[in-house]
């Protein structure tokens, strides 16, 4: 009765995929993560300590059950001939919207139930992915991104951590068969066997790092100025995925066509009105800006030329704009 009471609940708030299993990771995955962290693979963004990420009981001494949840995002295609930010970091800050979700279950269990819990999303030590595919939410593909059955990989996931047992569901095994579509489309390669992405050399992560660039990640960025689709886009078995309705999710004119010449030139408060409320704001207005000087060099458009130039003496910006000057012939 409790597990179906909570499902109820969660489609009453709009959650359609919520599932549940015990709080014990397998070996096999925590020597994954050893495997990661030895190979200097992961990204950076993460715990970086797998007992950190798996010893549950570190969260809470009590826990009994974890409640995975995954909200579907994918709003609209993108045109990739522009510059662009990718489709998870369009409309809302999905943190925001799952932690709202994830706060109402967190009342819910507490007022129903009498159960604590602590809810976590994207930010914290545990690990979204492995949860949601030991509660069912959907399986692995070979770019280690979770499937679901009507959304595909386009879904954001948040769990819960609780003190009381919940009947837990069947892990669902991967449907990828002999498919590598996606390891051969990664532009970098990333994907570096099935199951297996070595997060350093991932363009998500490239477009997000502080560190200078290499001319070599540069020319790999093409259009992006936040994230990257394309592992997602190539798979067979997101070509029948359903769009998300929910309007957080649903772009801005401004996100989705790019002026230039206002991108460079945005303010501090205008950034705090538009870029900083998505999942992107959270790196700053100067990385997202470097981003799409980038992506002007890789599609040799001459939108913001004069101001770009302008930005050559520019301690942070110099180094990104000789290169959008090599690209454009040096004019």
């Amino acid at each position: 009765m409790i597990k179906e009471k909570i499902i109820n609940y969660a489609k009453h708030i709009g959650i359609e995929y919520i599932g549940f299993s015990s709080i014990n990771f397998k070996d096999e995955f925590v020597n994954r993560l050893r495997e990661k962290r030895l190979n200097g693979h992961l990204s950076g963004f993460e715990e970086q300590d797998e007992y950190k990420r798996t010893n549950v009981k570190n969260i809470m001494e009590n826990a009994k059950s974890f409640i995975s949840i995954a909200v579907p995002y994918r709003t609209m295609e993108i045109d990739y001939n522009k510059p662009y930010f990718s489709k998870s970091s369009l409309g809302l800050d999905y943190h925001k919207v799952l932690y709202n979700k994830l706060n109402k279950i967190q009342i819910y269990l507490k007022e129903e139930f009498n159960a604590n819990s602590f809810y976590f999303c994207d930010i914290g030590p545990l690990h979204d992915r492995e949860i949601a595919y030991m509660s069912g939410i959907g399986f692995y593909g070979k770019n280690t991104n979770i499937y679901t059955e009507k959304y595909g990989s386009f879904v954001f996931l948040g769990e819960l951590v609780t003190d009381i047992y919940i009947e837990p569901d069947i892990p669902i095994e991967s449907k990828c068969g002999d498919c590598e579509i996606c390891m051969k489309a990664c532009p970098t390669g990333a994907i570096e066997r099935p199951y297996y992405v070595n997060s350093k050399k991932c363009l998500s992560y490239i477009t997000q790092k502080k560190d200078g660039l290499t001319y070599e990640e540069m020319a790999k960025m093409g259009n992006r100025i936040y994230g990257c689709d394309t592992c997602q886009d190539v798979c067979p078995l997101n070509k029948r995925a359903l769009f998300s309705n929910i309007k957080d999710f649903m772009p801005e004119e401004w996100n989705i066509n790019i002026v230039a010449e206002d991108f460079l030139n945005m303010s501090n408060k205008r950034f705090k009105e538009t870029y900083q409320k998505t999942s992107g704001g959270w790196r700053g207005k100067k990385i997202l800006q470097r981003n799409l000087i980038i992506a002007l060099a890789n599609s040799r458009t001459n939108e913001g030329h004069a101001k770009i130039k302008s930005l050559i003496n520019d301690d942070y910006f110099s180094y990104y704009v000789e290169y959008y000057l090599k690209r454009m012939g040096g004019y």
